[in-house]
């Protein structure tokens, strides 16, 4: 593996990703600034705004841009104080945000003509810890802010290729259409084979599976095009390792295994933000220091290995070190004394299900705020993410072994694998890539609980959901049995309940029209080859409500 890698070939993108959460800051302080003039403070804003500022922290610091990196930090320590009611928003307040705002915009329009500008962001900076202290109503304060008009950066021009990447989605969409007049063909066919004309049957057979054909090869030639290789997103953190080691007092090493495994450019482009609060989060808080490595009989420089393999339909990519492990118990006690569980709760988890804890939102085990940890952002980002995509996450931990994050990712987002089920009479997709499994089981052993119904599987509870009651369809009639489908979103495991299961099928999915407003779950739709239409089951959003025997119960 190659160590040495050309930052300046990654600015565009970090620019332009830059720039989209610098976007969404802007927004979100509008909308901030909105609400203070009618004396309200929306929390939910705030912490919006600091995973915004903590995802630009990290990817300055792994472009080596330390001045834009030291700046976020300062936005990121003002706005935990707005949070922690240390602070109260003033005009001054939002003043000075929007003027750092600018500096740091006016710097990435440098750095795109000069790649080796160097920011100087000391006035600025001065600024936004005087907003920190509550120091911000002074004129003196407020005039060191720069108030001057810039909107240069709205007519940026991106310099992706972006365009001819969404004339390949067009062209995909067409390859959709023709799946779907195959699967009408196929319909179609069951019924001329009611002449009982053999030779038009034979002759129909054919021409269908020639479109079948010339469907899959054409699909498979745009997926092709597509595709970017993984090593695209891997590259870019061996800057932040030697960064983080040389903050930390670590020595790590970095693995890439799989690199040139392929993967659709519309993940590739997100990807990239679980990752990097997975790696921070192990160099931090995984991979000990040399001499506690040494003292446990390890090698001094830990293994960070990024790893990237194919499996079926899927993209499976697994961040592994070889550390200290994570404490369930100490994981229990960290939720309980941040109120994100009481006590009885706590002690009903399992250990791989006190591993999921780090995934809510806010939760953290280090006591010191630094600018990689602390502040409880990172792994919710991560999962909010992947389950996003239909994906999946998991953690597998040995104390003194060392921890392995696995993701579980579809390789594309277009036309996917749905496992096809009935409701109520009507039929509906469950994509493929959240199906664990199907099971069918009698009525005796669904048990009512506080908060839901659940079922024994294997050595754990799942949760469990009535589709047909969820969408409040009628019950046709009840049986003695329950077909379940066992799905899984981000971290979380649940049991959808349906009626009947019809098989796997490729479908095109197709997004709901906005003016339909929030379709709680509910994905999106596709067109059967009958001309109905199936909704596609939002799998996130269905076992968000399955709460029996999990770790959300009662919130």
């Amino acid at each position: 593996m190659n160590n040495t890698v050309d930052l300046s070939v990654l600015l565009a993108d970090f620019v332009e990703d830059t720039t989209g959460h610098l976007d969404a800051v802007e927004n979100a302080l509008l909308e901030l600034e909105k609400q203070y003039g009618r004396g309200v403070t929306d929390e939910a804003l705030v912490t919006q705004i600091l995973g915004n500022l903590h995802t630009i922290k990290g990817n300055s610091g792994m472009m080596g841009l330390g001045s834009i990196q030291q700046l976020v930090h300062k936005l990121e320590a003002a706005f935990k104080q707005v949070l922690e009611r240390n602070i109260h928003l003033t005009n001054g307040f939002f003043e000075a945000i929007f003027a750092a705002l600018n500096n740091i915009r006016e710097s990435l329009a440098k750095l795109v003509e000069n790649p080796a500008y160097q920011a100087d962001f000391s006035d600025i900076t001065m600024l936004v810890e005087c907003v920190s202290s509550g120091a911000v109503e002074k004129e003196g304060f407020i005039a060191t802010a720069d108030k001057k008009e810039d909107s240069s950066y709205i007519s940026q021009k991106s310099s992706t290729l972006k365009v001819n990447f969404e004339k390949l989605d067009d062209l995909l969409n067409l390859v959709g259409e023709l799946v779907i007049r195959r699967t009408g063909l196929l319909a179609l066919e069951s019924r001329i084979r009611e002449i009982n004309d053999k030779s038009l049957v034979e002759a129909f057979t054919e021409s269908s599976q020639l479109i079948g054909d010339t469907a899959a090869q054409l699909r498979e030639a745009i997926m092709k095009a597509r595709m970017l290789p993984v090593k695209v997103v891997f590259q870019r953190f061996n800057r932040l390792v030697r960064d983080l080691c040389q903050c930390h007092g670590k020595e790590v090493n970095l693995v890439f295994i799989g690199e040139d495994t392929e993967l659709d450019k519309t993940v590739i482009d997100e990807i990239g933000e679980p990752l990097l609060h997975l790696i921070r989060n192990a160099v931090d808080h995984g991979l000990e220091n040399p001499e506690v490595r040494r003292r446990s009989g390890k090698p001094a420089k830990g293994i960070l290995t990024l790893r990237a393999r194919h499996e079926n339909n899927h993209m499976v990519i697994s961040v592994e070190d070889d550390g200290s492990g994570i404490s369930p118990e100490r994981l229990r006690n960290a939720a309980v004394s941040k109120g994100l569980i009481d006590s009885r709760q706590a002690r009903a988890l399992s250990d791989h299900e006190a591993l999921q804890l780090m995934f809510l939102p806010g939760f953290s085990t280090k006591e010191e705020v630094t600018e990689t940890s602390g502040r409880g952002i990172g792994l919710d980002v991560v999962k909010n993410i992947v389950a996003s995509f239909n994906g999946m996450i998991d953690i597998e931990s040995a104390m003194g072994v060392g921890t392995t994050f696995t993701i579980k990712l579809p390789l594309t987002l277009a036309i996917i694998t749905s496992l096809m089920v009935e409701v109520s009479g009507d039929t509906y997709a469950i994509p493929l890539s959240g199906v664990l499994e199907s099971i069918k089981v009698d009525r005796g052993d669904i048990h009512e609980v506080a908060d839901g119904e659940v079922i024994q599987l294997r050595d754990r509870l799942l949760p469990l959901v009535r589709v047909g009651s969820f969408f409040g369809l009628p019950q046709l009639k009840q049986e003695e049995t329950e077909y379940v489908v066992v799905v899984g979103s981000g971290e979380r495991r649940g049991g959808l309940v349906v009626d009947r299961l019809i098989g796997q099928q490729e479908i095109v999915i197709k997004a709901m029209d906005d003016y339909l407003g929030a379709l709680p779950g509910i994905a999106g739709g596709t067109i059967l080859g009958n001309g109905k239409i199936a909704l596609i089951f939002d799998i996130a959003s269905l076992i968000g409500k399955a709460k029996g025997g999990r770790i959300d119960a009662g919130k």
